[in-house]
């Protein structure tokens, strides 16, 4: 099969794209060595010993899952750190080097066996990054990458989905060498021959990645696609003549897709449950809430997308009590966006516009649209209007009802709460000679599941706003008014743009007219997920203090804040 094929709407969707429509909400299991040294992204040189789950129980994050909704479960069966979750062969750096279950023990074989128990698709997630390895970024490493990818893809049974990300190359442990490492993104894996490995032990899984081959990257991850977004996708490199690849695009169509695009890809949303991906206690009481899981889901599975919800079990090994219990509440209120409709029906039209008449009045607050699988992104504009009782048709912008480009897999649009007696559907630019099978429901929901709301936020701390300078350059400095003690900082990215933002950092104390470097380190997935970044250490009197960043994301010669706070 090929990786890629030209995809003309109105034809026929791929087995492999079909097959997965059936898991339009899963999870991505984050759980590792990071989990045990409070980071979201290792060196690389921690030791194995480190991995030591007091109580992990693969049924109970399996049941979470079912509880919440998901129909399927990623394992990240080998993060950046190089760390491996069951006895592979090709690097001593893995699980059997732990004390779990006395060095005897595949975790990858339990979650895979838990999701089949549970009734749950199970997904594979190797990083193609490894800052443990000492061949990183020399051909050795492919084969041995490829190695670890058959025998996950060859002894933990069938997959739905086989992930891939973008982060590759930069500074690590490689085997004691303590160095940057940067490979060609575009070359370095051979992707098209990587991928054939999944093709062939793999066949009916769908492949993620920033370009597909089945499933796309949204961008971002706040679990957000475009109001638009299309399915339709053409990868392109940021340098031409380039080839595109993971970790190596022009990310700018990646929420919206492209609707003349070539490739069948449609995005997969990916969003933690908690701010980061990983588990940190000190976040326990940040996960999201049940206002903003349901925009997410409005905005992933409700623009034509696939939302992947990121799980972090704790220490125990285990889903803590406040995510558990946050998921069957997502599943309850998923459950009553997709309730019986009010009227649904399914459309064959050759025209440009349908007037659909209810049974008198009704009252909805919610528009539910889908394409046929054998006519996806055939629609290029469409207009939603509605009759009231007057008889007379109310235009978009009087009454919110919508109008916009893609349809495609699912439309779901929340409106203000309406009363018509008949909608009309009309497509603009549909096309002359083939007929499109929609299927559009009319629903009304609890409103309190379409009110808007903003994104969890770090709860705050004894903090103390230090004023921006106009022209900072990498570093932010203050003169205190007068001597305080501080145990942390809080740094605010400018989520609006990537450029500028801080990977690697150093924070320091001036006490005595002496300057001390209190802490320091990277912001590892800053750039993917500019949240609120909060540093804490041992409490210190300080006269001054200043934040200097070493390395950037980017080539930019200025730092990124949208703010700081300092606590006190």
């Amino acid at each position: 099969m090929p990786l890629l094929e030209t995809f003309n709407p109105g034809t026929a969707i791929s087995p492999v794209l079909e097959a997965h429509l059936k898991h339009r909400m899963y999870a991505i299991i984050h759980f590792g060595i990071n989990t045990f040294t409070d980071q979201e992204w290792g060196y690389g040189d921690e030791s194995p010993e480190l991995f030591n789950p007091t109580d992990f129980d693969a049924d109970q994050i399996a049941q979470a899952c079912v509880d919440g909704g998901l129909t399927g479960l990623i394992l990240v069966c080998k993060h950046h750190d190089g760390f491996c979750l069951w006895p592979t062969k090709t690097t001593p750096h893995n699980i059997s080097a732990s004390p779990f279950r006395n060095g005897k023990g595949d975790l990858v074989r339990e979650v895979s066996d838990a999701c089949q128990r549970h009734g749950l698709g199970f997904g594979i997630y190797c990083s193609p990054w490894d800052r443990n390895n000492p061949a990183y970024g020399a051909p050795k490493y492919l084969g041995i990458y490829r190695e670890q990818l058959r025998e996950l893809y060859t002894n933990y049974g069938e997959a739905f989905e086989l992930w891939f990300d973008g982060a590759n190359g930069g500074d690590g442990y490689y085997g004691g060498a303590r160095e940057t490492r940067k490979i060609d993104q575009s070359t370095y894996y051979d992707w098209e021959n990587t991928w054939k490995i999944a093709r062939e032990l793999q066949p009916h899984a769908a492949i993620f990645s920033d370009i597909g081959p089945d499933l796309r990257w949204v961008g971002n991850e706040k679990g957000l696609a475009h109001p638009d977004s299309s399915a339709l996708f053409t990868p392109t490199a940021p340098t031409p003549g380039k080839n595109p690849a993971p970790g190596y695009l022009d990310y700018s169509h990646s929420a919206t897709g492209n609707l003349d695009g070539h490739y069948l890809i449609p995005p997969e949303c990916d969003v933690p449950l908690r701010p980061g991906w990983f588990y940190h206690s000190d976040q326990d009481n940040q996960v999201r809430s049940l206002p903003e899981l349901v925009n997410i889901y409005l905005h992933s599975v409700g623009c034509g997308g696939f939302l992947n919800l990121g799980l972090a079990p704790d220490r125990r090994g285990r889903l803590h009590e406040n995510d558990v219990a946050r998921l069957k509440e997502f599943r309850s209120a998923v459950d009553r966006l997709e309730s019986d409709p009010l009227m649904t029906e399914t459309i064959t039209l050759k025209t440009h516009s349908l007037v659909m008449d209810f049974d008198g009045q009704n009252t909805f607050n919610l528009l539910d649209l889908a394409e046929s699988p054998e006519d996806l992104e055939t629609t290029r504009e469409y207009c939603i209007e509605a009759i009231t009782e007057t008889g007379q048709i109310c235009p978009v912008g009087q009454i919110t009802l919508a109008k916009g480009k893609a349809i495609g897999l699912r439309r779901l649009i929340a409106c203000a709460e309406t009363t018509a007696s008949a909608v009309i559907l009309t497509l603009p630019d549909l096309h002359p000679n083939h007929p499109l099978h929609l299927t559009f429901a009319i629903r009304h929901v609890p409103a309190e599941l379409l009110e808007k709301t903003p994104p969890t936020e770090i709860p705050p701390d004894k903090a103390v706003a230090m004023p921006l300078p106009d022209n900072a350059g990498l570093v932010l400095e203050w003169t205190l008014p007068a001597p305080a003690t501080i145990h942390g900082f809080v740094f605010h990215p400018d989520d609006t743009h990537a450029s500028g933002l801080p990977h690697q950092y150093i924070f320091e104390a001036r006490r005595q007219g002496k300057w001390l470097s209190l802490t320091g380190g990277e912001f590892s997935n800053i750039q993917a997920n500019p949240l609120p970044q909060k540093v804490t250490f041992p409490p210190m009197k300080a006269e001054a203090v200043r934040f200097r960043a070493i390395r950037l994301v980017d080539e930019s010669d200025r730092l990124n804040c949208a703010g700081f706070l300092l606590l006190t």
